[in-house]
């Protein structure tokens, strides 16, 4: 009831003062559960009011586009509503609800509202009649764009220093400016900051003017719209300062420092700034950076196809510097732990930047000062190619992405989108073993790999473990599994069980696929430890068993290593295939390792257990050669 007069007595008072200009105003609500909202707002037509809330304090919503009306209706619903702006035209659906109608309204349709001259709400003729509304409801838009701006800049500072939640990037957004920023007031801007290195090429050089020059402009311009963002770099406790510190020890750490320490050092926010003001093109600005400006649309998946690139690039580098550090395992594990501080600190920088060109563009500038620090530091090795023939394409819509008969033999498709993945069929396990017949990997040691296989499988098949399902560690039928990594010898079809080493097929890149070998293969061993602890506090048969059976395995995975080595030896097979193939064999087998039944009672979770106590250094099969002794990380993103 309180709210319901805190609405009236506002109504009434917005009446008074501005009733016959209907001009929209900031304004705050306080319920009477403590929670507080700022929102701009403005009274429109049979006595009901448009808010547009901003931030709030103890309140769900970050942000909402509420219609409230005289009275409350008797029940609620859900109903569509067409919203009309001078550019676009769409339809929401509203929650209709005591004396409120809450729109589901994206951030796009709240940005063009400050710079449109035209609101309308278009109803339902039924559902207006309902709710005593007029079917079109024009919305005055008088000093909307003051308003809105004034109450974004109000929820910025309530939200980096009074405990409120917000959207940044929408408060980021409208804030804003429309043309970007300024730069003719800052001319000397290109010679402060910029430094020739030969004809017609610049770099960036952060001297004492260009810093206090760029600081100015912060200052003037950029105070509001890069506030959140400033604090992400600057706060002593931010994510970019945690990032910023562990690599100074990674540095430090580093067997091998270039003497030019230059290349170590983190400029990375006067970059971003001068990347919003200046006008010179320097080599510290990738292609990237003027593909994302000079696009046309929206540029969410532009930038989301950068940032698989430079994703690759940095799995690239950074196993480079892993191998680079030798043995040194407190090395590694500063390299593992400023990889894991620059990702959280990029996810919050991409969350907060607004859906904006200009400031979208900063994200491959940032990406790639990082990714250059961690190139020179491996030793500047050879970059990533590229080719489209070589991206992994999932099948879909129950297509397979060839024409051949083997893909078709060898495909099942599941899910409402059609998605394909292997499929063990008779025709496809006799066609790869005919092609195999007269195929130069056919080897001695094949015909090892094959009888340590069935030795393994007819084990498996009749153990309590076993199970008739496409995620058996056997698979489908005895020589599932089998055919699946025979195949990926001289195919790489559409399968979804490509997936989690799309990078390696992806790049072809022998240092990315060592790299991801060996992840899978530790993540295995640590899987099987997991599930071996929980079955021994079940049964210590079941449990001995289960380790005889992962003896059979590796005698298997160590032949099949042997066995890729030797086609690597005679260039029968390029490295990189060699290392794609080992990480599916290891991710088929944990996967079976995560899938298999065990129907004597609930398994404990004991892994929790295990990583706070350190057992899993007691482990019961083959110690891992790729374990967390060598330093090697399960992931780096």
């Amino acid at each position: 009831m309180k709210l319901v007069i805190r609405f009236l007595l506002l109504l009434v008072f917005i009446k008074s003062s501005a009733c016959l200009s209907n001009i929209w105003e900031a304004g705050e609500l306080t319920y009477k559960n403590g929670s507080t909202e700022i929102s701009a707002f403005v009274n429109t037509k049979e006595n009901t009011q448009l808010q547009v809330v901003l931030c709030s304090k103890k309140s769900i919503d970050n942000y909402r586009f509420t219609l409230l009306l005289p009275k409350k209706v008797l029940s609620d619903s859900v109903i569509k509503v067409k919203v009309y702006t001078d550019d676009s035209e769409v339809e929401q659906y509203a929650e209709v609800s005591g004396n409120s109608i809450d729109f589901q309204v994206d951030e796009s349709l709240l940005l063009a509202i400050p710079y449109s001259a035209k609101l309308q709400l278009e109803f339902n003729l039924e559902d207006a009649e309902y709710l005593g509304l007029p079917k079109v409801l024009d919305v005055s838009m008088k000093g909307a764009e003051l308003a809105l701006k004034n109450v974004s800049s109000q929820c910025t500072a309530l939200c980096l220093n009074n405990g409120f939640s917000c959207n940044k990037s929408l408060l980021s957004s409208i804030l804003w400016p429309v043309n970007s920023f300024n730069s003719l007031e800052y001319e000397q801007i290109d010679d402060l900051c910029t430094k020739q290195t030969r004809p017609d090429v610049y770099r960036f050089n952060l001297t004492k003017k260009c810093k206090a020059k760029l600081d100015r402009f912060y200052n003037n311009e950029g105070v509001g719209p890069l506030s959140f963002v400033y604090q992400l770099f600057n706060s002593p406790n931010s994510a970019y300062k945690k990032y910023e510190q562990s690599w100074k020890e990674t540095v430090a750490l580093s067997p091998i420092v270039a003497e030019d320490m230059n290349r170590y050092e983190l400029n990375d926010w006067y970059l971003l700034l001068y990347s919003l003001v200046g006008n010179r093109h320097i080599r510290e600005f990738p292609n990237s950076f003027y593909s994302i400006n000079n696009h046309k649309g929206d540029p969410t998946t532009l930038v989301y196809d950068i940032d698989n690139r430079y994703e690759m690039e940095l799995l690239k580098y950074s196993s480079v510097l892993y191998r680079r550090m030798n043995s040194s395992i407190k090395s590694k594990n500063s390299v593992t732990k400023t990889l894991k501080l620059w990702s959280d600190f990029y996810r919050q920088l991409t969350q907060m930047l607004p859906n904006i060109h200009h400031a979208q563009a900063v994200r491959p500038i940032i990406y790639k000062s990082m990714l250059m620090r961690i190139w020179n530091l491996a030793g500047r090795p050879n970059g990533v190619k590229f080719y489209s023939k070589n991206m992994f394409r999932h099948g879909t819509n129950g297509k397979t992405i060839t024409d051949e008969i083997l893909e078709k033999q060898c495909s099942l498709f599941e899910g409402s989108n059609g998605e394909q993945f292997f499929y063990a069929s008779s025709d496809c396990v006799k066609s790869v073993a005919d092609i195999m017949r007269t195929s130069p990997y056919n080897t001695s040691l094949y015909r090892e790999l094959e009888i340590k296989w069935d030795n393994y499988a007819k084990a498996w098949m009749s153990s309590p473990f076993y199970n008739d399902s496409l995620d058996d560690a056997i698979g489908e039928n005895k020589r599932a599994n089998l055919t699946l990594i025979i195949l990926s010898l001289f195919r790489e079809y559409g399968f979804g069980d490509y997936f989690q080493i799309r990078e390696c097929l992806s790049s072809r890149d022998s240092d990315i696929c060592s790299y991801e070998s060996n992840k899978y293969y530790s993540t295995y061993t640590k899987e099987f430890n997991y599930r071996l602890d929980s079955i021994s506090n079940v049964s210590a048969d079941d449990a001995n068993s289960l380790n005889e059976l992962n003896n059979l395995y590796l005698e298997y995975y160590h032949a099949l290593e042997l066995y890729l080595d030797d086609l690597v030896s005679s260039n029968t097979i390029p490295l990189w295939r060699a290392d794609f193939i080992k990480s599916l064999a290891s991710i088929v087998q944990t996967n079976a390792m995560l899938n298999f039944a065990y129907s004597r009672e609930e398994l404990p979770d004991i892994s929790q257990n295990m990583q706070k106590e350190g057992t899993d250094e007691k482990m019961t099969i083959e110690q891992d050669k790729y374990d967390d002794k060598d330093g090697l990380p399960d992931d780096i993103i």
